[in-house]
């Protein structure tokens, strides 16, 4: 012996090799890495994490695409070509491109950099087929990534970055963070989010782990111990007819299982960059190759991995994400395939992706509900958008279409996920799907959202779920929930907050007593309402309402006071009074009659019309002058009463008001029609606050009621 290397591989670490000879042992510090092997291995590794070196590598990108952004270069044709660039670098890296090749190239253009774009090109022609570059034969890439030559344009200062980007050691790039940050750099509407958070692989694990691990290591449990039993009868059996059979047995069992693993594929309806296809893939791939070597210690063959990118399957509206998902899948297989000793399939490198779709995941281009392809699981993390922001956000032909596909399944009410959520409850129960595990906000545990949960528990069940934990969406911090759910009797062990549990209801409790299960009182009907929406700046402080009081008569014999009314939100309730007022005309007053009330119609047709006018609904400016939800139920209710009871909506704790009837409550309010002090009283009681802390739903920390 005399060579030494040393392989470092920490999790979420950048692996290291230590390579010296037995002359380099003169020098103590070399000496001391070898002690370290055996003594202190901490002292070996890397400082750097594989987070890390990901979001150097991103942060570079992102200021290159900014800069050919700002030369007029539209954003997907940087996307593009900023995705080629990335792929070169870790090509590489793992010795697919030939002698650092592409960092060569760069280096060479840095003092010619108007040469750059005709070498990039005549590099990108070559991989899209094979072929040389000079006098290096480089490899058959294409899959989609590489289908033309086309390549940008690069000044000096943009190859300096580019090659900042190449130093750095691509073969470590961690894929399950990759995509977001690219795509973050790449996509000009979500540049806000450079720097902010992301999800880490430990919280996508808590989806894949019961969706796609542990229901195939439980069966693996089982299929051993019957390859085991074979395996143990060819050895015991007297004759060789029966030690054949057995054997055969063991093989069969041990193939078929690899088989209808191998066919299995896992679906991500809304995936984004591709953090839960690549997670889900590297899970599977882990199984395969672990089940192999099991069977390999009990007498039967190795198999070489088969299991690929074929297995996981995507839907990403967005094109820039949905190319990014592409390369973490391919840079995630070929990482695996290097890590665990197996060599790159070269017909091509780089096979194509089809099976990442980009497209609609929830309507068709008809206005229907979208069909998803074929799969046996589902995963992922779909958009998060509450009810009030689907039309602003969406259009209205958007949301009145996606309403009307899915009516009588999703409420017209709830929020952007549920879709995703009753989708695939629908697809387990015609068949089309063995089990499936979302993100969703935690205001799915009540209200309207629960209603597909409703659905869940009805036919199917839940046997995995977190309630309420921390998550990272577009960049932000928010509080989720986790659901996992298949087809009742699946599975006998059900999980809730990492507990085990007998049951999960569907607010996501283990509760004996469901309280989801609970029927209205009918007496309670009709009284508790949410407060007034206005859609505009109807609301004025009290110096301008006060004003507006003490103007004349108006041509209708009537004082101001008809429609300048005291407004409470739910700070008013939980803080100080802001004394603020609002313009309020009545539900079912006319443009005519409100123009009548001259000095607020004034206001309102200055300050709300042009509001309204720039938004995409035509059914806010039909009635511009009124608020969009003036609750004529609420105030008919309230007809009799001498006050009325209001609370927050959203609150640390559970707080009541009497409020005058004459005061107008905000949407962020629930007014309830009773002037009573027993209801009061109720209301107030620590059963009361107990019941609502179990049926109401979650913001952040503060409760929904």
């Amino acid at each position: 012996m005399d060579r030494f290397e040393i392989h470092t591989n920490w999790t979420n670490s950048v692996s290291a090799v230590h390579e010296f000879g037995l002359d380099d042992l003169r020098d103590p510090n070399v000496r001391q890495k070898l002690k370290s092997v055996f003594s202190d291995p901490e002292q070996l590794r890397p400082g750097k994490t594989r987070q890390t070196l990901t979001e150097e590598a991103a942060a570079e990108f992102a200021k290159l695409a900014q800069r050919l952004r700002d030369r007029g270069h539209a954003a997907e044709t940087v996307a593009h070509f900023i995705n080629r660039l990335v792929f070169c670098m870790f090509a590489e890296d793992v010795d697919l491109l030939p002698n650092k090749m592409f960092k060569r190239m760069l280096e060479h253009a840095a003092s010619r950099p108007e040469e750059f774009q005709a070498l990039a090109s005549d590099l990108f022609k070559a991989m899209q087929a094979g072929g040389r570059v000079g006098f290096e034969q480089v490899a058959w890439f294409n899959g989609g990534l590489f289908n033309d030559d086309t390549a940008l344009a690069l000044d000096k200062d943009d190859i300096g970055l580019a090659l900042v980007a190449a130093n750095l050691d691509w073969a470590e790039i961690d894929p399950s963070i990759l995509g977001t940050l690219f795509e973050r750099g790449l996509d000009p509407d979500k540049r806000s989010q450079l720097g902010a958070h992301y999800t880490d692989r430990e919280k996508i694990m808590m989806i894949v782990d019961p969706v796609v691990v542990q229901p195939w290591l439980v069966e693996w449990e089982t299929t051993k111990s019957s390859i085991a039993a074979f395996v143990e009868k060819s050895h015991s059996a007297k004759s060789a007819s029966a030690r054949t059979k057995a054997h055969d047995q063991a093989e069969a069992t041990y193939r078929s299982f690899l088989n209808k693993l191998r066919a299995f594929s896992v679906l991500d309806p809304a995936c984004g960059s591709g953090n839960f296809l690549y997670l889900a893939l590297l899970a599977l791939k882990d199984i395969e190759h672990r089940i192999s070597i099991e069977a390999e210690a009990l007498g039967l063959h190795r198999e070489f991995s088969q299991v690929g990118p074929s297995s996981v399957k995507g839907i990403e509206i967005n094109p820039y994400a949905a190319e990014l998902a592409r390369v973490s899948v391919w840079i995630g297989e070929i990482q695996w395939m290097r890590r665990n000793g197996f060599g790159v399939s070269d017909r091509p490198i780089l096979k194509p992706l089809d099976n990442i779709e980009c497209r609609d995941a929830v309507l068709n281009e008809e206005d229907a509900e979208a069909v998803w392809p074929t799969a046996d699981a589902v995963i992922g993390n779909p958009p998060f958008l509450g009810d009030r922001k689907l039309v602003p956000v969406l259009g209205l032909k958007y949301a009145t279409a996606l309403r009307n596909a899915y009516k009588n399944r999703v409420p017209g009410g709830a929020d952007l996920v549920c879709y995703w959520i009753e989708k695939a409850r629908a697809q387990i129960a015609n068949g089309r799907l063995v089990r499936a595990g979302l993100v969703a906000t935690n205001s799915i545990r009540g209200g309207l959202n629960r209603v597909v949960v409703d659905h869940i528990d009805k036919e199917l069940e839940i046997f995995n779920a977190w309630s309420d934990e921390a998550w990272v969406v577009d960049g932000a911090a928010v509080r989720v929930s986790l659901l996992c759910f298949t087809k009742s009797g699946v599975t006998s062990v059900k999980s809730l907050d990492g507990e085990v549990v007998g049951k999960i209801n569907a607010d996501l409790s283990s509760a004996a007593t469901d309280v989801t299960k609970t029927a209205k009182l009918g007496e309670n009907g009709a009284v508790a309402f949410q407060g007034t929406i206005s859609y505009g700046p109807f609301e004025i402080r009290g110096e301008e309402a006060r004003a507006l009081l003490q103007e004349p008569i108006n041509p209708n014999g009537r004082t101001n006071a008809d429609v300048i009314r005291p407004w409470t939100n739910g700070q008013d309730i939980t803080r100080r009074p802001q004394d603020y007022w609002i313009i309020f005309f009545p539900d079912g007053m006319t443009e005519e009659q409100a123009a009548l009330y001259q000095a607020p119609f004034e206001l309102v047709e200055k300050r709300v019309k042009p509001y309204r006018a720039g938004k995409a609904n035509p059914e806010l400016n039909k009635h511009w002058w009124r608020l969009w939800r003036s609750r004529p139920d609420l105030f008919s209710a309230l007809k009799g009463k001498s006050r009325q009871i209001v609370t927050p909506r959203v609150s640390k704790f559970r707080l009541f008001v009497w409020r005058d009837l004459h005061i107008v409550p905000d949407s962020a309010t629930v007014s309830i029609a009773r002037d009573d002090d027993t209801t009061f009283g109720i209301l107030h009681s620590r059963f009361h606050e107990a019941w609502s802390l179990r049926l109401c739903t979650w913001l952040a920390l503060q409760l929904l009621f």
